[in-house]
């Protein structure tokens, strides 16, 4: 090797040496919390029991829920952003296998927002406005 290139070879070494450090070997990337759980590393993946937006269908006005079985049929959800901003409003379908899904009724929800039930008060004002189908 050329003895002039010698602190190029080095400087680039160096470099990858200090970038390999930064990396992520597992593959996981925390994607909202900011509080740390108990004694777990950073980038430790905490399973939660709170609905969330898996997929969003505009065209059909549907959302796909995960973490949502334990939601009744026909229940009227708020979802919220990172932020807690409020994104949507949804009401649930009924429950079929694999993943729950709920028909978008106000402002659209985005990958990852938080899905939870309204209050009563808030049920029943929604209950009132989007009422279901009349089926004979």
């Amino acid at each position: 090797m050329c003895s002039q290139h010698r602190p190029l070879y080095s400087l680039v070494v160096i470099a990858l040496a200090l970038l390999s450090g930064c990396s992520n070997p597992s593959g996981v990337r925390v994607t909202e919390g900011d509080q740390q759980i108990g004694s777990a590393r950073t980038g430790t993946v905490i399973a939660v029991n709170t609905a969330t937006i898996v997929h969003v269908n505009e065209f059909e006005r549907l959302a796909t829920l995960r973490n949502a079985r334990t939601l009744e049929d026909n229940t009227f959800l708020v979802t919220r952003d990172s932020a807690g901003n409020q994104t949507a409003t949804l009401k649930t379908r009924p429950q079929r296998d694999g993943l729950r899904t709920a028909d978008i009724l106000e402002g659209l929800p985005r990958i990852n927002d938080r899905a939870l039930p309204v209050s009563l008060s808030e049920s029943e004002r929604l209950r009132k406005i989007y009422r279901d189908p009349v089926v004979d």
